[in-house]
């Protein structure tokens, strides 16, 4: 089987638990046998899932030039390569309004529209590119909003179009109105040409039928997966813990949160050799919060105690779970799954986490973690951490929970497979 992977590059300045996703998926889809190629779109891949033999397509400068005035799509071909080039995208990704819906509310929409959007030519460019080097049995579009691409690849091309549901709802409902309605109701509108979608979770998959009218037999609940081969003990060493942050370090995500209840917890002398560690980068909107962090780092004295890791390579990644014996990421956001959890149970690291989104499915099912009221913020996180870390025999429940959720429901083997029946089932009803 041979599928085409359509996913949106991260440029690899900060941590994306969906660029993560996407490349163990396409990492286990090539150990089972098929013939899977990433795609990436707007911006470079991240640091680790640059190994793939396709351009970038609808490179986010050039579109987003073009977005503004017509004049920009006669640019010469060597100032568009230049402005396509690998080292600009990745600058680009730095920019402050690269991950937000504020500013783009026109380009989300003109891509929603497909080859009635003003990134036509883009998408005929892709057509070609697929026709030529490709000729997928199955293209399969990583969030539906790439789903303006499924009509006229479908045409084009003949073949199965599958559609991942996932974390939309955090970029359209930011938008003012009448942007989000008609957002929704393009994505709505879109989804006749997919033959299947894929949420990434029964709670995203509630949450969107609440947005979008989809024939409830074209959703299909998969969770993201790890690789069994990804589990390793953590031998963190028992006489301290170390608490770890894994996303990006915004407000959004609680790294502020996180600070302040570390700073209640370290007031406790059963805390004194507490230790904190973020990961996961940042971009221009949320330089202030770092400063804040730092800030109050020295006006508690905490500067041996609190760590910043930069490394977002898999290794790096790696390293970094493997120094921390809990993760936490106190998000404000109701995400769609969190994988980050996942790579954090592969490392042996029991988590606690708000009880919001995907966070009580994923929690439940693994029993390696424990939830909280995110309420009263700092406080309610600083009594969840307590709990964990103040109970010795609650800990390491936890922690040995970690693995078993990983081989019974979160396992590559398992969610692949799952996948795979999904395309082979569309693939047979179009004959």
């Amino acid at each position: 089987m041979k599928i085409a992977y359509l996913l949106p590059g991260s440029g690899g300045s900060f941590y994306c638990g969906n660029c993560t996703r996407d490349k163990v998926f396409t990492s286990s889809m090539k150990n089972s046998g098929h013939d899977i190629l990433m795609i990436p779109m707007y911006l470079p891949l991240g640091i680790d899932e640059c190994e793939t033999e396709s351009p970038i397509f609808f490179g986010a400068v050039n579109i987003y030039l073009e977005q503004i005035s017509p004049i920009f799509k006669k640019l010469p071909r060597f100032i568009k390569t230049f402005l396509d080039s690998e080292k600009v995208l990745r600058l680009a990704a730095k920019q402050s309004g690269s991950t937000k819906a504020e500013g783009n509310e026109d380009m989300t929409m003109s891509m929603l529209e497909g080859a009635n959007g003003k990134q036509s030519e883009d998408l005929d460019t892709l057509i070609n590119w697929l026709k030529e080097h490709e000729k997928p049995d199955v293209v399969h579009i990583s969030n539906a909003l790439l789903s303006g691409l499924a009509e006229k690849i479908k045409k084009e091309l003949n073949c199965v179009v599958v559609c991942t549901l996932q974390d939309e709802d955090e970029w359209v409902d930011e938008m003012k109105e009448p942007f989000c309605s008609t957002t929704w109701k393009l994505i709505e509108s879109n989804a006749r040409h997919i033959d299947a979608f894929i949420a990434v979770s029964e709670y995203y998959a509630q949450m969107i039928a609440t947005r979008v009218q989809i024939p409830a037999e074209k959703i299909h609940v998969v969770y993201n997966s790890v690789g069994l081969d990804d589990i390793r003990e953590n031998n963190h060493p028992e006489t301290y813990h170390t608490i770890g942050y894994m996303s990006k370090i915004s407000s959004i995500f609680g790294a502020d949160v996180l600070f302040d209840a570390f700073v209640d917890l370290k007031k406790e002398k059963q805390f004194a050799n507490l230790k904190l560690k973020y990961t996961g980068g940042y971009t221009d909107d949320y330089k202030e919060v770092i400063r804040d962090i730092k800030r109050k780092m020295k006006q508690n004295h905490l500067e041996k105690d609190v760590e910043f890791f930069d490394d977002l390579s898999f290794n790096g990644k790696k390293q970094f779970l493997d120094s921390i014996s809990l993760f936490c990421v106190p998000s404000n956001r109701k995400e769609a799954f969190g994988i980050h959890l996942l790579e954090a149970f592969a490392a042996q690291v029991p988590t606690v986490m708000p009880n919001i989104g995907a966070y009580p499915e994923i929690i439940n099912q693994s029993n390696a973690g424990l939830l909280y009221e995110p309420g009263n913020k700092a406080e309610n996180l600083a009594i969840a951490l307590k709990k964990v870390l103040g109970d010795r025999e609650l800990f390491h429940s936890l922690k040995q929970n970690c693995h078993q959720a990983i081989q019974t429901s979160f396992s590559t083997s398992v969610q692949t497979g799952k996948i795979i029946k999904i395309y082979e089932q569309y693939l047979k009803i179009k004959g």
